[in-house]
């Protein structure tokens, strides 16, 4: 379930951190992944753990924001659009995802 989770976050920010906007690998690098899933209301605050609530990031961003909740900074609104726009959206399947993620790799990340 967690690897579906991923794949569908990765899609629906289009491998790009949501924060910089760098595009990020879907592979490890020296054995080690270099994008996550960040909860933008972080969950000890109260967000939810579903689709509205996850953005990709890299990880030096995951970091810098740590347990920051963008209702108390204002931050990062273009952030908040994109997960309402995700939220009304309609999931790709997994047969969906596993065909359209290899070639949105090589489009972001060449």
């Amino acid at each position: 379930m967690a690897d579906v989770t991923y794949k569908r976050c990765y899609f629906d920010w289009g491998g790009r951190c949501a924060y910089c906007d760098i595009g990020l690998p879907r592979i490890k690098w020296d054995g080690r992944v270099k994008a996550g899933i960040d909860h933008f209301i972080p969950l000890s605050k109260g967000g939810p753990n579903n689709r509205s609530n996850r953005v990709l990031s890299c990880y030096p961003c995951n970091l810098a924001k740590g347990d920051t909740d963008p209702r108390e900074t204002n931050q990062w609104p273009h952030i908040e659009q994109r997960l309402a726009e995700i939220a009304a959206s309609r999931p790709l399947s997994h047969g969906q995802l596993k065909r359209l993620l290899p070639e949105l790799v090589k489009q972001v990340y060449v």
